[in-house]
């Protein structure tokens, strides 16, 4: 997993860069493993009414050659006791994700759960992502690898 993370709760999971927190609270420089997200106050995940309003964002991008430690910090996340308590009584969600590279990283579209800044692309911290749809979010970036 290198320089990324997970936190597993019960219903979702957090994915985390590192670098983040330096860079924004102190002197850091611009972190190089870290999220972005992407915003879009028409689409119809919702739109916050204040910058720190915790919102579904539609996408979120890695850089690409964090992928196979992205994967890896999924792989953890869907080997985890709370993700299959959690999906033994529901059926997996598709045609939630797709994904694409753009210049030097892969946008991952789908339902993310983000707060903090909207600008286009914006760095975070991390994303929380739902189980329901977790699986497929790993095929889609592994596809893409």
């Amino acid at each position: 997993m290198g320089e990324w993370s997970v936190e597993v709760r019960r219903e979702s999971a957090f994915l985390s860069g590192s670098g983040y927190h330096d860079h924004v609270y102190g002197d850091g420089p611009l972190p190089y493993h870290v999220l972005r997200v992407l915003w879009d106050g028409q689409h119809p995940f919702g739109q916050a009414h204040a910058l720190d309003e915790i919102v579904r964002a539609v996408a979120f991008a890695v850089p690409a050659t964090d992928v196979g430690k992205v994967l890896a910090s999924l792989d953890q996340i869907l080997a985890h006791g709370e993700y299959s308590r959690f999906m033994q009584e529901r059926q997996p969600e598709t045609g939630v994700w797709r994904a694409e590279r753009a210049e030097d990283s892969v946008r991952l579209h789908g339902q993310v759960i983000a707060f903090g800044s909207h600008k286009p692309w914006a760095l975070h911290g991390s994303v929380e992502l739902e189980y329901s749809s977790l699986a497929e979010l790993r095929t889609v970036l592994a596809e893409l690898a």
